[in-house]
C-alpha cells in the first residue's frame, strides 16, 4: 500500500513505490540517494563487495532489506563459517550490524571471497565503527561506501509518521506539519518525539492525531522542539 504522503516526483529505489516498512520499499530523497544508487549498482561493485553506514535509527537496516529484496541476498547470523554462507547464498550475502561481529577475521573472508569468487556482500555499519583488524580497516577503506546523512524534510516527514504508526497512531497532515516545522531534524529525534507522544496521547484514541492535541502538547515539550514561530492553523474543537 503506497504511503499517502508520497511525491510521485520522488526517484524511487529499484522500481518499488514508497510505502509501509517493508523490505520491498523505501523512501529515496537527497539525504540518501546516494546511497540508494549505490546499491542499485550492486553488480558494479568492485571486488563485489560494499559498505552502508549511518547514524543510528537512519533506516541503515531497511534499506539494506531493500537490496537484499533486489539482489536475491541472504541475511548472515554473524555465527556459520564465511565460506559455508558464501557458497551456499551463491555469495549474495547481507551482514547487518557488522560492527557487532567479534570476530572480524570473518568479514575479512567475505571480502576476500566476493574479490576471489564473484559475488555481492554489503556490510552495515554505524557510522562511527572503526574496525580493530588492519587488513578489515583496509578491505573497508577500499570498498566503495555510502553514507546515510540525518534526513532532510521530505524524509523526516516519511520516517516521523512511520515511527507514529508502529505505535499504532497516525497523525494528521496539519499535525505532522506543525510539529516538522518545530522539531529536531534528525532520525533519533523523530524517535523521540513519537516515544514521548505515545506516552501522553490517550490510551486507545481513535483516527489521526489533530492539530489541537499537538499544540497543547507542545508547551510541555519544548526541549524537543525548535521556534519557528507561531503557527496559524486553527485549533481543534473543544473535546
Amino acid at each position: 500500500m503506497a504511503d499517502a504522503r508520497a511525491d510521485p516526483s520522488q526517484p524511487r529505489l529499484f522500481a518499488f513505490s514508497m510505502g509501509e516498512r517493508d523490505p520491498t520499499t523505501h523512501v529515496v530523497s537527497s539525504s540518501n540517494k546516494a546511497a540508494a544508487d549505490l546499491l542499485q549498482r550492486w553488480r558494479r561493485w568492485p571486488r563485489g563487495s560494499a559498505v552502508l553506514s549511518g547514524p543510528a535509527g537512519s533506516g541503515r537496516t531497511h534499506l539494506a532489506q531493500v537490496w537484499a529484496t533486489a539482489a536475491e541476498a541472504h541475511a548472515w547470523d554473524h555465527a556459520e563459517p564465511a565460506h559455508e554462507v558464501f557458497q551456499r547464498f551463491s555469495g549474495k550475502v547481507l551482514i547487518d550490524d557488522a560492527d557487532h561481529v567479534a570476530d572480524e577475521e570473518a568479514l575479512v573472508r567475505f571480502f576476500d571471497l566476493a574479490g576471489e569468487r564473484g559475488g555481492a556482500v554489503l556490510l552495515v555499519t554505524l557510522e562511527s565503527w572503526r574496525p580493530q583488524l588492519p587488513d578489515l580497516a583496509s578491505r573497508i577503506a577500499a570498498a566503495p561506501r555510502a553514507l546515510l546523512l540525518e534526513p532532510d524534510p521530505a524524509l523526516l516527514e516519511v520516517v516521523l509518521r512511520r515511527r507514529c504508526r508502529d505505535r499504532f497512531f497516525e497523525l494528521s497532515d496539519e499535525a505532522a506539519a506543525f510539529l516538522l516545522n518545530r522539531m529536531e531534524r534528525s532520525f533519533d529525534g523523530a524517535k523521540q518525539l513519537a516515544d514521548i507522544l505515545d506516552q501522553r496521547l490517550r490510551k486507545g484514541a481513535r483516527g489521526p492525531v489533530k492539530l489541537g492535541t499537538v499544540r497543547r502538547l507542545v508547551s510541555d515539550m519544548e526541549t524537543h522542539f525548535t521556534d519557528d514561530g507561531d503557527a496559524t492553523e486553527e485549533e481543534d474543537a473543544p473535546p
